[in-house]
């Protein structure tokens, strides 16, 4: 007997040894939704990574009706910007971030951009504007030029810090209240996409496609409603439900197999508004890498304190 004890034990230890490795893990094609789940909580987790991503979109508003009773042309938006850097948002008193960007649009037939960086260094922001146009006239190049291909100084807003720091997704715990955690908490644990289907491996991640699961955004609303004593109507239930039935909501996650955090996303979104009929159809990519590796940030040298009235004032003296 006591042979047969000895080697049940022994059987546990090794089963518990490797109850890590691949044999004895989730099936990548039949749990892809509990994957996809812990992925994106494990991203809620992760402070200090680099990233790069892209949005491309276009929305066109319904025909109407203007001052003079005569119908009005549809107003067509697009938008292009792609981003990438690197930041440890752990502690937002202490944030660290490293921020290129660079933006084209157009609203009807005037085409816009936008292109800068951005550098963020504890309580120190600084700002580079490399290019910008007037966007349809509303800033003159007498008021652009004078900030343009400069390094400029400021301090990082008091509430962007107050926001970051109760954010249900990435807020420190110790600034949260309890109904702050808890919400948190339900955020982490939500399933927002179901419907996992397996793609296969690709670098080292499960890739998936999904759809919004309608239901579980209703019930995370009604959820959080009562965490902070409120109580979402029936009819705003209903408003919920009809927006949610005319947005078709594609998403791909990208799940790392060793550390089962998501690293990248692709969302597919493609609205059509039954009531008004605007639509909109936009894409989004984005991507991490470099997880808890540290980030620092070099002030640039030659940056100026920034004085939006020495400089706009002086601008419009000039005028």
């Amino acid at each position: 007997m006591n042979k047969f004890i000895r080697n049940v034990v022994a059987l546990g230890a090794i089963l518990t040894v490797f109850s890590g490795c691949s044999f004895f893990a989730l099936n990548p094609e039949k749990d892809g939704d509990k994957i996809v789940k812990d992925g994106i909580k494990n991203f809620y987790d992760v402070n200090v990574a680099s990233f790069e991503g892209n949005l491309k979109g276009n929305s066109l508003d319904a025909p109407g009706i203007g001052l003079d009773g005569k119908s009005t042309t549809p107003q067509s938006l697009s938008v292009d910007v792609s981003f990438s850097g690197s930041g440890n948002i752990k502690d937002p008193k202490n944030l660290l971030l490293n921020l290129k960007f660079d933006g084209s649009g157009s609203l009807g037939k005037q085409n816009e951009n936008a292109s800068g960086e951005i550098k963020v260094n504890k309580s120190d922001l600084y700002f580079l504007v490399s290019k910008i146009s007037s966007f349809g006239g509303i800033l003159p190049e007498k008021t652009i030029k004078p900030i343009l291909a400069q390094w400029w100084k400021t301090q990082v807003p008091q509430d962007l810090i107050d926001s970051l720091q109760k954010s249900a997704a990435f807020g420190d715990e110790s600034n949260l209240t309890t109904e702050e955690k808890k919400a948190k908490e339900l955020l982490k644990n939500t399933q927002f996409f179901s419907g996992a289907k397996y793609i296969g491996e690709e670098n080292g991640a499960y890739h998936y496609e999904t759809l919004l699961d309608n239901t579980a955004v209703e019930t995370f609303l009604k959820e959080s409603g009562k965490i902070y004593g409120t109580t979402v109507s029936d009819d705003q239930i209903k408003t919920i439900d009809d927006n949610l039935k005319n947005l078709q909501l594609k998403a791909e996650f990208w799940v790392g197999v060793a550390d089962k955090t998501v690293h990248k996303v692709k969302f597919d979104v493609k609205a059509n508004d039954a009531v008004s009929g605007a639509k909109m159809d936009a894409v989004f990519n984005a991507s991490i890498d470099n997880i808890n590796t540290p980030v620092t940030v070099e002030a640039p040298k030659d940056a100026k304190e920034f004085d939006p009235a020495s400089i706009f004032g002086g601008v419009a003296q000039a005028q």
